[in-house]
């Protein structure tokens, strides 16, 4: 994937000394494929009131971005916004205003983004409903809201949308306001999926976009559980389960898919797709915009995490994510959940999206073990993907979050020798606030600790 900041670096050509401390093999084609987990939330237009704020729209069609989850516009495609009234009958026109939404929608599918259309509330604008009436109103204004965005109504739009999420983070106190309960949102949940999935057949219909509480708090477990078993006794859709997470231990986006497909699995959803709408590092308690926070933000220890973590997902099943967010809304905070700052300039995050959005581009996943086999993954600790395409290339992706060099050869198990030679390598490390290329020319390549590289080869 092609970027305007790419810059060549001879210096960092040279191979790492001394034996390798891992072998790379590169072995047949899996039966799955590398799925494209490259969606974001917000944008491409610019967040933040400032007017030196960017539109992000050719930005984001730079680094691969395909999918962008409505959510956290902080009013736009918030429902509080187009539906004000609860009160109001859902099926009119006159309880409405689509001013502020139109045009946002507008930004994200002419950029070329696929919208996932998430129903419900920013962070600061939640006016969630409580007594019956409006919850059935809400629900009713959900399926007129996808029929103004799908198809047409109310001088709308056309626009083919896949995924409708019901609601944000429901068991977070912050979306889903005492004194409303989790049964009150389980009965939301029923009634809405039922409408949405009546009226739109075509359309997959899920939530809801749980907390890492989920699956790190017994009370978490238990909600979890309960809306599981609430949704299968009323025979509720559910095409796909979404869940969050942010944490700077890439091992955790494993331990999350594994419980949340055994989770599914045991309550009788056993295809159910996973999606993770919002994921990011973990910068809680720390200063803001100070060193820790930085690196994790900003640097290449936030790059190497997340692109461990988005392997890690690709290793276990997840089917779409977005991760949080796309731009952040004040350049004087960069240390915000945005992979872009605020005037549009990517962080290093940005640049390590567009290495798997190459390695999208050869989605035939291969094979790639490690020697020596040292459990899941070979210390110390680099994370690992690979995949072809339709003209023989090759793309292998290596992270690298822990803090010392690891050197490493590839080589195919076919063949049983290394591939010295031909590889192009493009890296993303602290080394540089740009995408650094050069040419693997040794048989012992090093990716320094917390870096990220893609190496390409052509058949």
């Amino acid at each position: 994937m092609a970027n305007p900041s790419d810059t060549t670096s001879p210096a960092s050509a040279s191979p790492g000394v001394g034996p390798p401390d891992v072998e790379l093999i590169l072995g047949e084609p899996l039966s799955t494929s590398i799925q494209p987990l490259l969606g974001v939330n917000v944008g491409p237009v610019p967040a933040g009131r400032s007017p030196s704020n960017g539109d992000l729209t050719q930005a984001y069609q730079c680094i691969g971005v395909t999918l962008v989850r409505t959510h956290d516009f902080y009013g736009p495609l918030d429902m509080s916004v187009m539906y004000p009234d609860l009160s109001k009958d859902p099926k009119s026109r006159e309880s409405y205003d689509f001013r502020v939404s139109d045009a946002v929608w507008s930004a994200v599918t002419s950029g070329g983004f696929e919208p996932y259309l998430r129903l419900g509330d920013s962070w600061n604008n939640v006016r969630a409903p409580h007594a019956e009436r409006e919850m059935k109103n809400w629900a009713q204004a959900c399926v007129e809201v996808v029929r103004h965005y799908c198809q047409g109504k109310w001088n709308g739009f056309s626009t083919a949308v896949r995924y409708v999420e019901i609601w944000n983070e429901p068991d977070n106190q912050q979306f889903w306001p005492r004194p409303l309960s989790a049964l009150d949102y389980y009965r939301l949940y029923a009634e809405t999926s039922h409408l949405l999935k009546e009226a739109f057949p075509g359309v997959q219909v899920g939530g809801p976009g749980l907390t890492q509480a989920g699956f790190m708090t017994a009370r978490g477990r238990q909600w979890l559980e309960d809306f599981l078993v609430f949704v299968k006794q009323t025979d509720s859709p559910l095409d796909f389960f979404s869940w969050h997470l942010y944490s700077n231990n890439p091992e955790d986006w494993s331990s999350a898919a594994q419980f949340y497909r055994e989770a599914l699995d045991e309550a009788g959803f056993r295809k159910k797709a996973m999606h993770v709408t919002e994921w990011n590092t973990d910068v809680r308690g720390l200063p803001d915009n100070g060193p820790q926070a930085l690196a994790l933000r900003t640097g290449g220890k936030g790059a190497s995490i997340l692109t461990a973590a988005w392997i890690a997902m690709q290793e276990n099943g997840v089917a779409v994510s977005t991760i949080y967010r796309g731009t952040d809304p004040d350049i004087n905070f960069p240390t915000f959940y945005g992979i872009f700052y605020a005037d549009g300039k990517p962080k290093r995050t940005a640049l390590a999206f567009s290495l798997w959005a190459e390695l999208v581009q050869h989605s035939e996943r291969l094979t790639l073990t490690a020697s020596p086999d040292l459990g899941s993954r070979p210390e110390p600790g680099i994370w690992y993907l690979a995949g072809g395409n339709a003209v023989g290339e090759t793309a292998v992706l290596i992270a690298n979050p822990t803090a010392k060099p690891v050197r490493y050869t590839v080589s195919r198990a076919a063949r049983g020798t290394p591939v010295e030679d031909g590889w192009r390598v493009m890296e993303v490390s602290d080394d540089s606030d740009a995408l650094e290329t050069w040419n693997f020319t040794g048989g012992v390549a090093e990716i320094g600790a917390e870096t990220v590289q893609l190496l390409l080869l052509g058949p």
